[in-house]
């Protein structure tokens, strides 16, 4: 029979638990008592291109953050950037252009890129007989408004744009089939399908062939907006990226949604067609969705630039919400820290009813309970490291039933041989100190396989006062790690071969040049260029172009050491940077190893190809003391071997 005072504290327990689960309650499911109205202006008729809105209106993500929002559908015609300009609603869906009409003075602020590779690309017939780009220089073009990436993309390939014969876009792919027009824009999620429907043979020529790689379909909103009522500009965006994230994750859903709802014009194979080439454009295995780095929004606006449309002089900063490179990793930081904190709070939990139950003498079952359903993964262990108790969540975290792990030792059972003892330390400072302790250590299963937990080491008083038990709680954090380094990976690193990217390399060479300014050492930046890529990209497409980079990537990486580097510029150039450079006499030799790395021929498929190379190259400190001239130098170098032919370090 219970004592009163059991009574008592059950009961004490009981309203806590009601008055905690009524708090809750208030948390979540309060709600000013009317919901906010914005308008979203779409960039198009309704279809799949906009299901992360649909889903966000669907499951309430819109209403739970106090909002009622309206999507208001595009037609031929409609410019979604002016629409939001004009008031005619808060936020927009737009093209890269948003840089024209910032630098024009429109408040206009990115709040995220919805696909990371742009959809648009230019389409022709097969039996047209066009097998490359410039052989579009004199044909009759439908190229649709705001398509800046496809002009920078003909004019990065040598093409006049004022030759160009361009008639107004009708919208219609019946207009290319029936020889109106000999190439048309189009969206690679869209109207593909329809040439593929009808057993068209088509062919795409796309801006990223010639190095240009812009992002598609910005969400964007107003400085404006943003300075009068920024709580509202971040919950649209969270709830509008939360709705992306299910959208992706339940295509048929959002396709009977958008069937039954909003729109009959596409059948559900035509959507589903969209649906998967969406997620191919937005990579969301890899990169975050919404993700926008600054450095590649830089190096967008250097396309407009070469049109005319922006200065050279021309920063992105202050035209994106998210200015830090690192957002994507901050995100994961941050969740990392709410986890903890939810950690903390549940260790918390625990030792209060651990008290409660020593101070009422409750009976072990009641606690047994409580620790066996925690939903986080909790052992029991005493001074010598021995598991008492293990919970279900540990079971499904290391795949040892109860079973197997009690009475193990936790070390023997869980932790590397090299870490055992920095682990032992951290149990034993647990108990000696009656302090919790924190750790992240890597762990193996029952099956081999490791794991990176967190770990919270909480010390507790057992029956015999002299002998303290630690509850070791575990959260494992593998797979947030590994899309950590995904991310880095992504911002980071070119995607085809391998090599830092343009941000990095520009990055690490400062780097470099600051050791060589601080040391008083030499450093030589290469500017190298592949002689023969375009015709083999024109001859023999994209493909076997990206193999021959491929290939010519990694032979450059071979030919250097292992402390210098080099990374890919964008399109066929490439940027060495020699480091610790003794004599010039060095150069030389490393120029003509590079040379003799590429000659070679390089084989794909049934292709045997002859690429070279021209390198130019710049010498800190006799050359130039800044990271800019020293490239430019590279580079007017690099002119001068191709013109001349003279490979030899003057």
């Amino acid at each position: 029979m219970r004592t009163l005072e059991s009574v008592s504290v059950m009961r004490l327990i009981k309203l806590s638990i009601l008055f905690a689960g009524w708090l809750l309650g208030v948390c979540v499911y309060a709600s000013p008592a009317a919901l906010k109205p914005v308008k979203l202006q779409l960039k198009w008729q309704h279809q799949f291109q906009f299901a992360g809105y649909y889903a966000a209106l669907e499951k309430g993500f819109y209403r739970d953050a106090g909002l009622d929002v309206s999507l208001v559908e595009a037609d031929v015609g409609t410019d979604s950037i002016q629409a939001v300009l004009a008031g005619e609603a808060e936020f927009g869906v737009g093209t890269s252009e948003l840089m024209v009409n910032y630098y024009h003075g429109d408040p206009v602020v990115v709040l995220a890129a919805i696909m990371q590779h742009s959809p648009l690309a230019l389409a022709t017939l097969k039996a047209s007989g066009i097998a490359n780009i410039h052989q579009l220089a004199s044909q009759t073009l439908m190229i649709e408004p705001n398509s800046s990436e496809l002009f920078a993309y003909l004019k990065n390939e040598g093409i006049e744009l004022e030759r160009l014969r361009l008639v107004e876009h009708s919208h219609h792919t019946q207009d290319l089939i029936d020889g109106k027009v000999e190439a048309m824009s189009i969206y690679t999620t869209d109207e593909t399908f329809d040439f593929e429907n009808r057993g068209v043979d088509y062919q795409l020529f796309r801006p990223s062939m010639s190095g240009i790689d812009f992002y598609g379909d910005n969400l964007f909103t107003t400085q404006s907006l943003i300075d009068r009522d920024p709580q509202l500009v971040d919950a649209f965006r969270q709830a509008s990226l939360k709705g992306w994230k299910y959208a992706i994750r339940h295509p048929e859903e959002m396709i009977d949604l958008i069937v039954s709802k909003y729109s009959q014009r596409k059948t559900r194979a035509h959507l589903r067609y969209e649906a998967e080439k969406m997620s191919v454009l937005m990579e969301p295995d890899f990169v975050e969705i919404g993700y926008i780095n600054p450095g590649r929004w830089q190096s967008m606006a250097h396309a407009y630039v070469q049109l005319g449309l922006l200065p050279e002089t021309f920063k992105v900063d202050g035209m994106l919400y998210q200015l830090d490179k690192e957002h994507a990793y901050q995100q994961l930081k941050q969740q990392f820290y709410w986890a903890l904190a939810v950690l903390l709070v549940v260790m918390l939990m625990a030792a209060i009813f651990y008290r409660l139950y020593r101070l009422a003498n409750l009976r072990r079952k009641q606690f047994e309970t409580l620790f066996l359903n925690a939903p986080i993964s909790l052992m029991e262990v005493d001074q010598k490291g021995v598991i008492h108790n293990w919970n279900r969540e540990a079971e499904n975290t290391f795949l040892y039933s109860a079973e197997e792990a009690v009475g193990q030792n936790a070390l023997d059972l869980l932790v590397p041989k090299h870490r055992a003892g920095s682990v032992d330390a951290m149990i034993t400072s647990a108990w000696k100190s009656n302090q919790t302790t924190y750790s992240e250590n890597l762990n193996i299963r029952k099956d081999g396989h490791e794991l990176l937990c967190n770990w919270a080491n909480m010390p507790i008083e057992t029956e015999d006062k002299n002998h303290k038990h630690v509850i070791c709680m575990a959260r494992d954090i593998t797979a947030e790690k590994e899309m950590e380094e995904k991310l880095y990976q992504a911002a980071h690193y070119d995607d085809l071969t391998g090599l830092p990217n343009r941000a990095l390399v520009l990055s690490l060479l400062r780097e470099a040049l600051a050791d060589a300014k601080r040391h008083q050492s030499r450093l030589a930046v290469l500017f190298i260029d592949l002689n023969e890529f375009k015709p083999i990209n024109d001859s023999f497409g994209h493909q076997v172009g990206d193999e021959v980079l491929k290939q010519s990537g990694l032979r450059i990486r071979q030919a250097l050491r292992r402390n210098d580097l080099v990374g890919r510029l964008s399109g066929d150039e490439f940027l060495a940077v020699i480091k610790d450079l003794k004599h010039e006499d060095h150069l030389q030799r490393v120029i003509d190893k590079i040379y003799q790395a590429i000659r070679p021929v390089i084989v794909v498929d049934d292709l045997k190809l002859n690429v070279s190379a021209s390198i130019g190259f710049s010498v800190y400190p006799k050359d130039a003391q800044d990271v800019q001239k020293l490239i430019r130098m590279a580079d007017q170098s690099m002119y001068q071997v191709k013109a001349t032919g003279n490979r030899t370090v003057n």
